[in-house]
């Protein structure tokens, strides 16, 4: 989503344009943010900049990163002038943005995300170097509630261990469907993410590998599916690593907490780069 006025530039649906319109859900998220003087702001989809009204000043740097060329161009209009406010038009997903906060000592990051491409661009803030100190996104309800989920419901999956196994994540507050126009189909909800001190330790592709394997057969017992995957292409012994990890060959995926699957994925790597040594 965007954040923004209604009037002005027309949501173009291509994007995902939902512009939050309700000045004090507007506040709350800026709250949540809790820009210091230090910070260097990143903020992906400002829109015609409701929320990035309320940073303005308010941070060492705010960094607009706007796809939308009508809107950007709005953007600049508005604050283009000032030297702590920098204006990018592209893609957030394509650009790069740890060039855009390379400088910073201490970066926030705040987003109302389009639905269409939730996971990718929250890995993507997550990825950031330097890591951002806190990450405020305002996403699709049902994706927030699987974003914070614990293991043995029914929300928890691969989204829910890829985020969980690199920050802190916690639902803040929901957001009804009315504080956006045009109105969505769906409510949303404000997700707070804390990256945690030891993420750069987790291997994330082959966590992203084993999750995704796991999760596509939910109703199976690990010890299967570890056999079996053909994406995990493990030939090791599956019993020796579920010992040694003191994990139950027949568990369901949706028992084992994210740590866990963590120590798993490392142990899956390393017992295939073992065997593809000898």
């Amino acid at each position: 989503m965007s954040a923004g006025k209604a009037e002005g530039t027309r949501p173009k649906r291509a994007l995902g344009q939902n512009f939050l319109v309700d000045p004090n859900i507007q506040r709350k998220i800026v709250r949540e943010l809790d820009p210091r003087s230090a910070d260097v702001v990143l903020e992906v989809g400002p829109g015609h900049g409701e929320l990035s009204q309320y940073l303005v000043g308010r941070c060492r740097r705010l960094i607009l990163v706007e796809k939308d060329r009508d809107l950007a161009r709005g953007l600049r209009a508005r604050w283009g002038d000032r030297p702590d406010v920098d204006v990018v038009e592209g893609d957030a997903l394509r650009i790069g943005l740890s060039e855009f906060v390379r400088d910073a000592a201490a970066v926030r990051v705040v987003s109302n995300v389009p639905y269409n491409i939730t996971s990718p661009l929250v890995f993507t803030f997550l990825e950031l170097e330097p890591p951002a100190g806190c990450i405020v996104l305002t996403v699709q309800r049902e994706v927030a509630e699987r974003i914070v989920a614990p293991p043995g419901i029914k929300a928890y999956g691969a989204l829910s261990v890829g985020v969980q196994a690199i920050a802190v994540a916690s639902l803040a507050f929901r957001v009804g469907r009315q504080a956006f126009r045009p109105v969505p189909a769906v409510d949303s909800a404000v997700v707070r993410l804390e990256p945690r001190p030891d993420a750069a330790d987790v291997d994330r592709v082959a966590l992203r590998t084993l999750t995704r394997a796991c999760f596509n057969r939910r109703r199976k017992q690990l010890q299967k599916t570890l056999r079996t995957a053909p994406e995990l292409s493990f030939a090791g012994d599956v019993d020796a690593v579920l010992g040694r990890l003191s994990i139950d060959p027949a568990v369901r995926p949706e028992m084992l907490d994210p740590p866990t699957f963590v120590r798993l994925a490392a142990a899956l790597r390393a017992g295939k780069e073992g065997g593809a040594s000898r």
